[in-house]
């Protein structure tokens, strides 16, 4: 397949193909045009990425539309996360600022993670981007950075576990903030 070696003419022929599809997929799920136009940008991006990983003597369309099923799954958890907070601003925070908190906080939470993903090992640190940023499956972290597929269960299982402790030291909205993003 010429999209594994980064042929351009025929990825732009697969989306073609697909994007419409996607597109009604996605908002079949989202009920919003621009979430739709933005997730199938977001899947046609994934695909580029992870096109060393597309099987060949498989189907593409299923391919395709795995990627799209996982992507709408990280944007309705993503949202999740947002209202979460709301409410939780809400219902705990007697403010006319509740939108400018919100964003203050997620922020806040935002960085903490990050910065909490910085003071893993290096391969845990890969291990949990790929995982939880990329949206990579454990098999398929493992073929791309050529370990058993257990290696990475192993360090995913310990990156998780550091991130909880910390979490767990700071405030009831930061553990939600957890849950949410790796859980």
């Amino acid at each position: 397949m010429l999209i594994k070696r980064a042929d351009k003419k025929a990825f732009q022929k697969l989306f073609e193909k697909y994007a419409l599809r996607i597109y009604h997929f996605s908002f079949s799920y989202l009920k919003n045009e621009n979430d739709a136009e933005e997730l199938v940008q977001n899947v046609f991006l994934k695909i580029w990425d992870k096109r060393e990983f597309i099987d060949t003597s498989q189907n593409i369309k299923a391919f395709i539309f795995k990627i799209a099923v996982n992507t709408i799954y990280d944007f309705i958890r993503h949202k999740n996360i947002e209202h979460a907070f709301q409410d939780y601003a809400r219902l705990n925070y007697k403010t006319s600022d509740n939108f400018t908190w919100h964003s203050v906080i997620f922020e806040e939470m935002q960085g903490t993670l990050n910065n909490l993903v910085a003071r893993l090992p290096d391969q845990q640190q890969t291990i949990f981007r790929l995982s939880k940023q990329e949206g990579l499956t454990n098999d398929e972290i493992a073929e791309k950075l050529n370990l058993s597929k257990r290696t990475v269960e192993n360090h995913l299982y310990r990156a998780l576990s550091f991130l909880k402790k910390h979490f767990k030291d700071e405030s009831f909205l930061a553990l939600l903030f957890f849950y949410l993003i790796c859980g």
